[in-house]
């Protein structure tokens, strides 16, 4: 009986019958084969009495020395094939042979010449870790596998327990576990840890938030802070609510203060130079709907393209969002230092020269209004909920938290900071059922990892550093959960699902906080511990805080699945200008295997669902499926809500998500998600109507293209009397229409007694 057999790389490696059937079946499968496992077996069965044969006819060879190779095995495979009367079979494999020869060149072209033994990566996920992970020399070509890249990181994150006494036996079986949970693709840590991590370049974090003084030399101390971060890598949130009002004055200068929003765009200004020099991070922009520029900050990115370099979010508060629900009339007044305001709107010129303030007499309601346009608009600002945020603070004895990461996931303090990492929970279903016992292993192993990514954290501002080392944050999330729930045949828009969610995140979020109690034993609690709400409840964790659930863009790739705790955007999709390079384009695994399984593979389905994007309409595809294949535009906005309030329960801090809408949503349906959020317990809320904007990062192979440009249609105007037009407008004259009755674009012209939305080609005169 063979024993080994010989790798292409030249590597000795037992020899394993499973392999041989397993391939067949795959083969068998491919061209819908009956009964395929038994036949597999029978057919494996020769392959081996061949490869015996062979053995015994080349005698005066050494086998030791020389064993039978990978492709001389495949060869026989194919023979045997053919000898057993599987001609289609042998055709499906002996493509497979190709493809994967085709894959060892494309392997070898985007790692410079080397190849990997990790074949759960596909060749999209090899160009995103050379394109943004794998160790490059001066000339920018790539010089490591992504093994090795998972062994480097390891070895520097197991090397940290050399610090606190740990002996080399130890250290080495906390390297192994850590490797081991990488190459699995169980467990992967942020990017800037797989970057930096035992690299010339300093290993900083994602999540950072920095406060600035109402000063000119606070604001600018604080964006050349943001500047080094940025530099290093790192993604930063922002409290422009700290700073004063347009128009107020200004006492050094004896001017007048420029205001919030253009700051932001100064900002803006400067991450785009750092941007270009090849490092950049994203930013958040936050203002309280309680500072008098509230409404300049709404719109501020109404056209696309401007201040690119940020998303903006709303801090929306409890006593406003009560007054939206009860739709109070009392007007609501902003605030800036104890002085009481109403909302202005703000005019000014290219040079951001204030040209005009005017006061408006607003209801929260019609505040609220105006966030749902634009975000009904766009896709921005955000909402989120900062008394809910603070309410839930585990540091409150540092202040009040004010501002959020770019994605929303973290909300810290000035300087604070947190390193992400993210569980793949698609490998822990094992038979329909969750592999608790794995789970909990990997748990505590990326808890020790991302507390281990805090002590070789280099900040190159100092109260960041500090900040960091002092509170000890991590993030450890999900992603694949969209997936867990495929293998487990839940839909993801069902009591189930959230049931689920809540049950899995539970058991993570437990498993987490015990391991960081028995961390605390080992090497010590976080120093401002007595500064949180754990030294009240004489708790002594390692870390202030411990779960997150970020968006998990790029790693969710590397191991192909689904986002953070996203449904899936679509089954066959295009995701655009991934690091600048060419689309890249996505099937879903999970559908294809089951569809081949099931007989209903046919190239006319595959047709159909290319150009749906969904199983929905698609009279082949039996409810089951289209239940547990449910992507993001089948799934009603509530449903997306309560699913990010179904995690929220058993995260400490909050969680990045995007509610979807169609194209078709109403802005009282943006409006109906936000109240809900609210109610729910979320700590804020993302939207995004489809085809809202011109440049979408997620896009369908064959969707149906509602953009703005289809939108416009030959101007054909209405002509009505005064009355009929009025009542057509909504009671308001043409002169004091903000945005189009029609489709809510604020893209109008006006003219005497005229009105024309440039977006939908709605006009009306009223002569």
């Amino acid at each position: 009986m063979i024993k080994k057999i010989s790798k292409r790389d030249g590597t000795i490696v037992q020899f394993e019958k499973k392999k041989i059937k397993n391939a067949i079946i795959k083969a068998m499968m491919a061209v819908e084969e009956k009964n395929a496992e038994e036949k597999a077996e029978r057919v494996t069965e020769r392959v081996v009495e061949r490869v015996e044969k062979k053995v015994r006819e080349e005698r005066e060879r050494d086998w030791l020395a020389n064993p039978l190779n990978v492709e001389e095995i495949q060869d026989i495979v194919e023979e045997s094939l053919i000898l057993e009367d599987f001609a289609k079979v042998a055709k499906a494999y002996i493509l497979y042979r190709q493809k994967r020869a085709e894959i060892r060149e494309l392997q070898k072209e985007i790692l410079n010449g080397r190849t990997t033994r990790m074949k759960s990566l596909s060749i999209n996920a090899l160009r995103v870790l050379a394109g943004r992970y794998l160790q490059k020399d001066y000339h920018g070509k790539v010089i490591e596998t992504p093994e090795e890249m998972f062994e480097r990181v390891a070895r520097v994150l197991a090397e940290v327990e050399r610090v606190y006494g740990r002996t080399e036996r130890e250290i080495k079986k906390f390297y192994n576990n850590f490797r081991e949970i990488m190459i699995n693709l169980e467990f992967l840590p942020g990017g800037r840890t797989l970057t930096n991590a035992g690299a010339s370049t300093k290993l900083v974090s994602n999540c950072i938030v920095l406060h600035m003084e109402d000063s000119m030399e606070g604001i600018f101390d604080t964006l050349k802070d943001a500047a080094l971060l940025q530099q290093a890598g790192s993604g930063l949130g922002f409290p422009f609510h700290l700073l004063r009002p347009a128009g107020s004055l200004a006492r050094s200068s004896h001017g007048v203060a420029s205001g919030p929003v253009s700051f932001m765009k100064t900002y803006d200004a400067a991450f785009g130079t750092i941007k270009q020099q090849g490092r950049h991070g994203a930013n958040m922009a936050v203002m309280s709907v309680k500072h008098p520029d509230i409404l300049e900050f709404i719109w501020a990115k109404e056209k696309e393209g401007v201040l690119k370099n940020f998303n903006i979010s709303v801090g929306l508060t409890d006593d406003f969002m009560r007054a939206v629900v009860e739709d109070s009339k009392e007007p609501w007044l902003c605030e800036f230092r104890g002085i009481k305001m109403k909302p202005r709107r703000i005019t000014r010129d290219v040079y951001e020269t204030i040209l005009e303030i005017k006061e408006e007499t607003m209801t929260a309601r019609e505040i609220m209004e105006e966030i749902v346009r634009a975000a009904w608009n766009n896709g921005e600002p955000g909402v989120v909920f900062l008394d809910t945020v603070n309410k839930k603070d585990v540091l409150p004895y540092l202040g009040r938290i004010e501002a959020c990461n770019p994605c929303g996931e973290q909300f810290l303090h000035d300087g604070d900071v947190c390193n992400l990492g993210s569980i793949n929970l698609e490998k822990f279903v094992k038979n329909k059922e969750v592999d608790w016992e794995r789970l909990r292993f990997v748990v505590e192993n990326a808890t020790r990892m991302l507390d281990n990514v805090v002590e070789i954290s280099d900040f190159p501002v100092k109260k960041v550093q500090d900040m960091a080392r002092a509170n000890r944050r991590i993030g450890l999330g999900v992603m694949g959960f969209a997936d867990m729930l495929i293998l487990l045949g839940i839909p993801y828009n069902s009591k189930e699902g959230r049931k689920k969610a809540e049950e899995v995140m539970g058991f993570i979020q437990k498993t987490a906080h015990n391991y960081s109690v028995m961390l605390a034993e080992e090497k010590g609690v976080f120093p401002n511990w007595h500064k949180s709400i754990w030294r009240e409840k004489n708790i002594k964790r390692r870390n202030a805080a411990l779960t997150t659930i970020a968006p998990t863009g790029t790693i969710s790739m590397i191991c192909d699945v689904s986002s953070g705790i996203e449904p899936y955007f679509a089954l066959v999709y295009e995701k655009r200008e991934v690091m600048g390079k060419e689309s890249m384009y996505y099937v879903n695994k999970h559908l294809e295997k089951i569809l081949r399984e099931r007989g209903l593979y046919r190239e006319e389905v595959m047709r159909k669902i290319v150009e749906k994007g969904s199983l929905y309409g698609i009279d082949e595809i039996p409810k089951d499926l289209k239940e547990i294949f449910a992507v993001s535009l089948d799934i009603k906005p509530e449903d997306h809500v309560l699913m990010q309030a179904a995690f929220q329960k058993h995260v400490e801090n909050s969680i990045s998500k995007t509610i979807n809408f169609p194209y078709g949503a109403g802005q009282d349906d943006v409006y109906k998600a936000y109240v809900l959020a609210w109610q729910e317990g979320c700590k804020g809320l993302t939207v995004y109507r489809s085809g809202s904007r011109q440049v979408e990062v997620l896009k369908l192979v064959k969707e149906e293209k509602k953009t703005k440009e289809n939108k416009k249609t030959e101007t054909k105007t209405i002509y009505q009397n005064g009355k009929e037009a009025l009542q057509i407008l909504g009671k308001k004259e043409i002169n004091g229409l903000k945005e189009c009755p029609e489709c809510g674009s604020r893209s109008i012209v006006k003219g005497e007694g005229c009105f024309t939305c440039k977006d939908c080609g709605f006009s009306i005169c009223s002569f």
